[in-house]
């Protein structure tokens, strides 16, 4: 169940990011980030407020802290990995950025002591050229020095996964009040030192705020933390990539060089071995 969880993760992720990308293409990026992540507030505290009265929850300050640190890592992940697009290549910063997220919580979940097994060893080992393959492009000036904006997006989007896992099954749903918050108070911050206008055009609106839906992956993925081992389901979650590709290719009508056929047959190849 935790995979299951994980792979819709990732489904999710995928199509709110491919939502906000869109979005990006006829307003700013950090309007459009806001206000998804306003939406996402709301949608997080009704979430909260529902399950607490059906079910009841009792977060601690340490829940809501770690909720407010993840939201404060997520957007800076999502900020160093525009700043890499915008000085360097995609083609660099984001097959870097990829794999960083799947490796480091890999890496944090076997030095809190999970164990996995040999299939799920090589569906790893499969995993990270697939992910590397999938959102990699070939350009004839791609400046590889650039990789520093993946690596540290990779490294802060990490921190946004493994705080978030830290947070109590007691604690309901409410920590993921407290990333929105983080997020919006940095986003805040922000756009008040650029001077950025928050006003969104209204052609960007639906699909800014299909963008905030990605609280929902939020949702998932921290069911199946609560569940599942951590270094794992990290890594079947970070294959939205995967998700955004496809999407591309059969919403935006993009040509698939064999190089990413390759990557997202690989990809499949490692789901089925790490859920093995």
């Amino acid at each position: 169940m935790a995979f299951i969880l994980a792979g819709l993760t990732s489904l999710l992720y995928g199509f709110c990011d491919f939502a906000g990308g869109l979005a990006t293409r006829r307003a700013s990026v950090l309007a459009v980030t806001l206000w998804a992540n306003v939406v996402g507030l709301g949608i997080a505290v009704i979430i909260s407020a529902i399950h607490h009265v059906v079910i009841g929850d009792s977060p601690t300050v340490a829940d809501l802290t770690w909720g407010l640190a993840s939201g404060v890592a997520g957007v800076g992940g999502l900020a160093m990995y525009f700043q890499g697009m915008a000085k360097g290549q995609m083609a660099v910063v984001a097959p870097v950025s990829a794999v960083t997220l799947a490796v480091v919580p890999l890496l944090f979940g076997v030095a809190t002591g999970e164990r996995y097994g040999i299939s799920s060893w090589v569906g790893v080992a499969v995993a990270l050229p697939a992910l590397w393959l999938t959102v990699q492009q070939r350009t004839d000036h791609q400046r590889p020095g650039k990789a520093i904006y993946g690596l540290a997006a990779g490294l802060i989007f990490s921190l946004f996964l493994i705080g978030i896992a830290q947070t109590s099954p007691d604690a309901g749903f409410w920590p993921l009040v407290a990333v929105r918050v983080g997020g919006l108070t940095l986003l805040a911050f922000i756009m008040g030192a650029r001077r950025t206008s928050p006003t969104l055009p209204r052609r960007a609106r639906p699909l800014a705020f299909l963008a905030g839906g990605d609280i929902l992956a939020n949702l998932t993925y921290l069911l199946a933390v609560r569940i599942g081992p951590f270094g794992l389901v990290a890594v079947v979650s970070s294959f939205y990539p995967v998700v955004i590709a496809l999407l591309a290719r059969f919403v935006e009508r993009e040509r698939m060089s064999p190089t990413r056929i390759l990557g997202l047959t690989l990809s499949m190849v490692s789901l089925v071995l790490i859920t093995l």
